[in-house]
């Protein structure tokens, strides 16, 4: 059985895994979390994306995936997978150093032109300009000790390997034999018509960012285009299936903000590519600029109309049922609520009292037990949709402000409460 190794088993690399592991090829997952690996191996792996637990932990069992701190464990793979995350710090700069320094420590074990594939998002050019000469101020050599080659990931969580089995790969590689050897040994677990080979990495990079700004820019149009609607009397959200009906628009929804590991992230990607080419890229800026200020437009819209500072926040992770937040909307929330001296509970039922407290927040694990005068919707969970709006206003609730225009308007104002949606009447 040919062995594929994983290095960085965070949520993309064990998705990855248990969609290699079910094509029937042996896994070596590396990551530097010794501890985390332990705990799987000793006291069982669990997930909560669909699919993965039931492929990944019999696989363990049975010894076909291995875990392991060691980089020397990737030894005599057919191809080496980089699920290593590169996000940026607080000054929106790409922080490319603990990706880099992995690359690093894989080199002693690249050899006899083995695979380095590129699993992770990166900036247009990273393969060539920042991996390449890592490995070569190592002493190895493009063509000779290993093929370097990127297909950026393309998943989401809840939908991680059904996205995977489904939607179409881009592959580029830094020459024309690396394209092919990456055409080759994912051809082994994708079918034939998902993979489309590209005139090189650059160009799988660009695709994958491209289509990550196009996101997040149409949604600052829209959520530009519900301010104006609220300002005028106007209703946006009714009339999107309108606007898009003639096949000319694809506008997305308006909302409280955009959260998650990708949107918020890879257009400051781009942006440093456009600045290294001596270009603007002030759409993109000023696109994440909007995004980034809905939360504090949407508390504008509430904020006159409370007679005590007292609000519940439904909703931590990014996106509805999972358990995720990474640059969650909650976070900008609490930080224009602070700024504004407004006292916040939260509630999301994937997290616990203590999670919640651990991350800085007044959890309220009831929400029917709440004392405060309006509630305000992040994460559209499902549960959401069957709360009493009646018990709620009997416990003192005035206000809903739908940060997802997803909540049931006529319950809610059937209740006695007023509703307050993001370019709704």
């Amino acid at each position: 059985m040919q062995k594929i190794s994983i290095v960085g088993f965070g949520k993309i690399g064990q998705a990855m895994a248990a969609h290699i592991l079910r094509q029937g090829w042996q896994v070596t997952a590396i990551d530097n979390n010794a501890e985390q690996l332990n705990f799987y191996t000793t006291s069982g792996f669990h997930s909560v994306e669909p699919g993965v637990e039931d492929i990944i932990q019999p696989a363990l069992y049975a010894g076909h995936l291995q875990l392991s701190p060691d980089y020397a464990s990737v030894s005599g793979s057919a191809a080496i997978i980089l699920c290593i995350p590169l996000l940026v710090d607080e000054q929106k700069q790409i922080n490319k150093t603990p990706f880099l320094d992995c690359v690093q420590q894989l080199a002693p074990w690249l050899q006899q032109k083995v695979l380095l594939m590129v699993e992770t998002s990166v900036p247009v050019g990273f393969c060539r300009k920042d991996i390449q000469p890592v490995l070569t101020s190592t002493g190895k050599t493009h063509g000779t000790d290993y093929l370097l080659a990127a297909s950026p990931e393309r998943i989401k969580s809840g939908t991680m390997l059904e996205q995977l089995q489904n939607i179409p790969r881009a592959l580029g590689g830094l020459d024309a034999e690396a394209g092919q050897a990456a055409l080759k040994v994912y051809g082994h677990f994708f079918r034939n018509e998902q993979l489309i080979l590209l005139p090189g990495a650059e160009a799988a990079e660009f695709m994958k960012l491209a289509g990550m700004v196009y996101r997040d820019v149409n949604i600052a149009l829209s959520n530009q285009l519900a301010m104006f609607a609220q300002a005028t009397g106007l209703d946006l959200v009714d009339l999107i299936p309108l606007i898009n009906a003639d096949r000319e628009a694809a506008l997305l929804q308006p909302g409280i903000g955009v959260g998650g590991h990708c949107t918020p992230v890879y257009p400051y990607f781009m942006m440093e590519n456009f600045r290294e080419a001596g270009l603007d890229f002030s759409l993109a800026a000023e696109s994440r600029r909007i995004n980034e200020a809905m939360a504090a437009f949407a508390w504008s819209q509430l904020k006159t109309h409370l007679h005590k500072k007292k609000v519940l926040i439904l909703g931590l992770s990014f996106r509805p049922q999972v358990k995720e937040d990474a640059l969650s909307v909650t976070y900008n929330l609490q930080k224009v609520l602070e700024s504004e001296n407004v006292s916040a509970q939260l509630h999301d039922p994937y997290y616990s009292a203590e999670e919640i407290r651990g991350k800085g927040f007044d959890p309220c694990p009831d929400i029917y037990a709440t004392t405060a005068e309006a509630v305000i919707l992040v994460t559209m969970h499902k549960m959401y949709h069957e709360i009493d709006w009646l018990v709620m206003k009997e416990k003192g609730v005035r206000f809903v402000l739908d940060g997802r225009n997803q909540l049931d308007r006529a319950a809610i104002e059937k209740a006695g409460l007023q509703y307050t949606g993001i370019g709704k009447l």
